[in-house]
Formats: C-alpha cells, sequence, structure tokens
C-alpha cells in the first residue's frame, strides 16, 4: 500500500508540475514613467512566475500598442483610459480588465520665462499624437489654465514623454504635458510649472486586453491580475525594492527624484490595490473628448469601455 500511494503521489505531483507549466504572454507598456510601475513590480517580485506566467514586458509608444494589441502582436497593453476611447467607439475589439491607478498626474511645464497662459499664447506646446493619452493630458492641462488647445497655442506631436522631456530641455517646444518622475525634473531644472491636473477624475493607466478573449482566456488574465495585485502590495511595503524598480525602468539614478516619485505614486497618486475602475473618471474622459475633438463620446456609456468579470472572480 505504501509503495502504491507514493507511486500515486509522484504521479500526481508530476502532473501538477506538468499542469504549470508557464503560459507566455506579451504585454506592452507605453511610456517611462512611475504610472507603469505596478508590471513593472509584478515582474521585479518574481510573482508573474508565482502564476505560472512567463511575461515578456515590451516597451511600445501608445498608438503603436494599441495597434499591436489588436492585431495580435501583444496579449495586453497597460495604458489609460483615453488610449481607447476613440478604438472602442469605432468598433475595435479592446476592453480594459483592471484599474491600476485612478488619478490624473499630468503637469504643464514651460520654459522659465513663461509666467502665465498669456504669455504661452501662440507658441508650440509639446504633446503626443491625437487619441493617445499624452494628447489628452496636454489638451486637460491647456483647458483647466484656460486656454484653446486647437487656437490659443501651436500643438506640436513630438511623440512620448520620453521625446517631450528633450524637447523642452533644448527649447524645440514652449511647453510639455509632463509626469513623474520628469515633472520632478522639471522642477529641478527651474522651468515654470503652470497648472497640474491632480484633482480631476481621471481613468488612468489599466490592462486592456481584446474584448473577445475576456472570457475564454479568463484563467489567465485571473493569474496576471493577482500577480499585478501582489506587485502593488509590495510597491507599499517595500519602499526600498519599489525605488529600486522605478530606476532599472526608468534610467533615473538620483536618489531624490526617486523617492518624490515613489511619495508621489505612494500618497498623491496611488495604485489602486482592489484593480477597480472609476466611473467618474470614464466620465470625465467622455465629457471633455465629447466636447473637443471625439463628438461621439457624447453619447457612450462608460460599460462600454471596461469589463468586471475577472476583477469580480478575483474578489471572491
Amino acid at each position: 500500500m505504501l509503495i502504491l500511494f507514493l507511486v500515486l503521489a509522484f504521479s500526481t505531483t508530476r502532473a501538477a508540475m506538468a499542469a504549470e507549466k508557464p503560459e507566455k504572454l506579451r504585454i506592452a507598456y507605453i511610456t517611462i514613467s512611475g504610472s507603469m510601475a505596478a508590471l513593472w513590480m509584478a515582474a521585479a517580485t518574481g510573482e508573474f512566475q508565482k502564476e505560472a506566467l512567463e511575461i515578456e514586458l515590451v516597451y511600445i509608444q501608445a498608438n503603436a500598442a494599441i495597434a499591436a494589441v489588436l492585431a495580435g502582436e501583444v496579449d495586453a497593453v497597460e495604458i489609460s483610459a483615453p488610449g481607447i476611447v476613440p478604438v472602442v467607439l469605432a468598433g475595435g475589439n479592446l476592453t480594459m480588465i483592471a484599474g491600476l491607478l485612478n488619478k490624473m498626474i499630468y503637469s504643464l511645464h514651460a520654459q522659465k520665462e513663461i509666467k502665465t497662459a498669456a504669455q504661452l499664447r501662440g507658441k508650440v506646446v509639446g504633446t503626443d499624437r491625437i487619441g493617445s493619452p499624452g494628447n489628452y493630458g496636454v489638451r486637460t492641462t491647456l483647458v483647466k489654465l484656460g486656454l484653446n488647445p486647437d487656437t490659443d497655442v501651436k500643438l506640436l506631436a513630438v511623440g512620448g514623454l520620453e521625446n517631450r522631456w528633450p524637447a523642452l530641455i533644448s527649447g524645440q517646444i514652449a511647453a510639455a504635458g509632463l509626469t513623474p518622475p520628469v515633472t520632478f525634473k522639471a522642477d529641478a531644472h527651474g522651468f515654470s510649472k503652470l497648472v497640474d491636473t491632480y484633482d480631476l477624475p481621471y481613468q488612468n493607466v489599466g490592462i486592456i486586453v481584446r474584448k473577445n478573449e475576456v472570457e475564454k482566456r479568463s484563467a489567465t488574465w485571473l493569474r496576471l491580475l493577482r500577480a499585478v495585485r501582489k506587485g502593488i502590495d509590495v510597491w507599499y511595503e517595500n519602499p526600498q525594492l519599489a525605488k529600486s524598480v522605478l530606476a532599472k525602468y526608468t534610467k533615473e539614478t538620483d536618489p531624490v527624484m526617486l523617492n518624490k516619485t515613489y511619495e508621489f505614486f505612494t500618497k498623491q497618486a496611488g495604485f489602486n490595490r482592489d484593480l477597480s475602475f472609476t466611473d467618474r473618471g470614464f466620465e470625465q474622459i467622455l465629457k471633455f473628448l465629447g466636447g473637443t475633438i471625439l463628438p461621439a463620446a457624447k453619447d457612450a456609456t462608460v460599460t462600454q469601455f471596461y469589463d468586471t468579470r475577472i476583477i469580480d472572480k478575483l474578489q471572491r
């Protein structure tokens, strides 16, 4: 009987190990900003491996990342809601299955001599392409400042944060929308912070997948979200590790900047432990886009853009 028990136990263990063969996923992130840290933390802490996932994290600029997930070149993308709104309204096969950050984090920084909205009129403001989260962020800051993005300034699509910051430093543009840690670099360099959006409701970064695969791959997404949630927990519990992860991905080496970034994404705009969405954040985005560059957003409902089935399972 003992021998039979050992044989059965060994067979069961082998079967379990075979069943746990890592599943490969490619996940894109769209900016070198602290807002992406939830995914980075899950990778750094080995949480993906614990969930039998072999994750390849790839950096792709926003518009290209959306195209990549639609084409099946990546399995998911971490991006904020404005990046998917135009696609979903056009019938695109995308949905958000988890909300990782539910606060807006954009500021508008200008050259040192520009101190007011009036002084920015007619000047070149760096942005990302229309339809991207970066473009939404810049437009929002300008409207909050009392300027019309389409008539009061000259918007120049220089690209993502890694392009806007050098363009501001070189004087190629008069102002740019920034997010931490670059925000703090701009402060340190003496650029004028004209306005920030930290008080506005917003659905920031979440996990986006193909809509027709939510149920079909639900077990995979559940494991993915468990790993990401644990990564967020470790972000709060282990500040030193969190700052080392920030340094690795953002290439920031200044301890002061790393501390500021960690504090910002812990207290000012903390990551969302329960991975839920903010309807008010979606509503703000739809209202803004509907009144500016995307009239179709006026008649949209927030539930068109997210799916709660996976986080519902996660919370059981």
